[in-house]
């Protein structure tokens, strides 16, 4: 395994990640429907921490808490050896305050964290989303109180346009408190928008990213070229498998670059990613213990300036 700084901070993460988003149930109390049962949850945290991987991304919404305490769960003894990143922001409840970034919602869901995952600190938490009815300083101000506690390690954001986040930066530093060290932005070879602007100032500003969704939904690992399989990403989301219908001819150079290296298309999707500047991490969503080999099997090695240079034309921005 490969092991990148988060930004400008001292925290060092692997560069391939476990997003913990599809453990547990089918019928959760709010949030997505669960795909890995807890047992086998388990086994797969337990093989991604016994190959090297040191950060499990999750959030308080996935699959209703769930996905959190069977993190908990499965780190029982292995607490020092992982970093655990967790977001706040999305609906968990009926009530008026039981969503966004307002100084009670931050601070009543960071315990409610806590507790599921059985530690009495996060190493990275993060902000799920923006939210507009809440004055930016009042999130960063809660944030910095819970570092200040010892509760929050490092604090970073997501899915955060590029004129919030370098607002953001710019209250903490005025302020003097904690400010954002990552963001965690969709990109992949089939979405890479964020180069236009987020990415320029992840760069500019020392700002890690945490990517998700870098095989654009299993667009790029070549399984939707010909049919549909039913059970996957794209059969349930008929907007994923219309966007592979698109990116079916950059799919074709993406597995001839792979047959020409001896690679599957998932591992040079996911080397051209991890490598492209300011990222320090890609998170992987995985079933099974096969699947997490294969993605991990894109750490140790690079392309080419020439195969980079082919994928670029291939996917284009």
């Amino acid at each position: 395994m490969e092991y990148v700084k988060l930004g400008k901070s001292g925290l060092k993460v692997s560069s391939i990640s476990l997003g913990c988003w599809n453990f547990g149930s089918p019928n959760p109390r709010w949030g997505k429907p669960g795909k890995v049962n807890a047992e086998d949850s388990i086994r797969v945290i337990h093989a991604a921490i016994d190959m090297g991987i040191n950060l499990f991304d999750n959030a308080n919404r996935y699959t209703g808490g769930e996905a959190e305490e069977i993190l908990g769960e499965a780190i029982k003894g292995r607490r020092h050896e992982i970093v655990i990143a967790t977001k706040v922001h999305g609906e968990v409840g009926t009530g008026p305050n039981d969503k966004g970034q307002s100084r009670l919602h931050i601070i009543r869901e960071v315990e409610n964290s806590l507790r599921r995952l059985g530690t009495d600190y996060i190493d990275l938490y993060q902000a799920h989303g923006v939210d507009w009815d809440t004055p930016l300083e009042e999130s960063l101000r809660a944030y910095d109180d819970l570092i200040r506690q010892g509760k929050v390690r490092y604090i970073g954001c997501s899915n955060f346009p590029a004129w919030v986040l370098a607002k953001s930066l710019w209250i903490s530093d005025v302020n003097k408190i904690a400010s954002y060290v990552s963001v965690q932005p969709n990109y992949s070879l089939a979405n890479r928008v964020i180069e236009k602007e987020l990415q320029p100032l992840c760069v500019d500003q020392g700002i890690g990213m945490i990517l998700y969704s870098p095989m654009g939904g299993g667009i790029l690992s070549g399984k939707y070229e010909e049919l549909i399989p039913e059970g996957s990403r794209g059969y349930d989301e008929p907007a994923v498998a219309e966007r592979a219908r698109k990116f079916q001819n950059g799919v074709k150079q993406l597995k001839a670059i792979a047959n020409e290296l001896g690679k599957t298309p998932a591992q040079v999707s996911l080397n051209w990613i991890i490598n492209r500047p300011a990222v320090s991490s890609a998170i992987m969503g995985v079933s099974n213990i096969d699947q997490l080999k294969e993605n991990i099997g894109a750490v140790g090695w690079k392309l080419s300036e020439e195969h980079m240079q082919q994928l670029d034309e291939a996917f284009p921005v």
